[in-house]
């Protein structure tokens, strides 16, 4: 009669925490040192398949707080903002021309407004690592 860490251990599946398998059974710490020691292409490839649904599901998550939280006229505010703020800073003696000047500085705009309303988060530089 086995018991349920016996059925874990004997698994190839990966966990969703945790994993030291790929689906296909091999062991994710070889294929990251074989990686790492000679950058191999199949490892790599290997790897990738392995943890790639990370990029889905980042962008599905970010995506779904954005849709909740932002209203377009957030959007408008801050660009309606950086575009007087670039009317006033613009010098076309300096700049290539005001529509390019203005929409990166719109764009950003736009983009720290998601930022503060995501939240900030640790990068990865700044995570400490067990």
């Amino acid at each position: 009669m086995s018991n349920d860490t016996d059925e874990i251990e004997s698994n190839d599946e990966p966990t969703v925490r945790g994993a030291t398998r790929t689906s296909d059974g091999t062991e994710l710490r070889k294929l990251w040192d074989r990686f790492r020691a000679s950058g191999d292409v199949e490892s790599r490839n290997a790897l990738t398949e392995f943890y790639f649904d990370m990029v889905r599901a980042n962008a599905e998550n970010i995506a779904k707080i954005l849709f909740e939280a932002i209203e377009e006229g957030d959007f408008s505010q801050a660009g309606a903002v950086a575009f007087f703020e670039a009317l006033n800073d613009y010098d076309p003696d300096v700049h290539n021309t005001f529509e390019e000047f203005g929409s990166i500085a719109i764009r950003r705009a736009i983009v720290d407004e998601i930022r503060g309303l995501v939240g900030t988060e640790q990068t990865p530089e700044d995570v400490d690592y067990p």
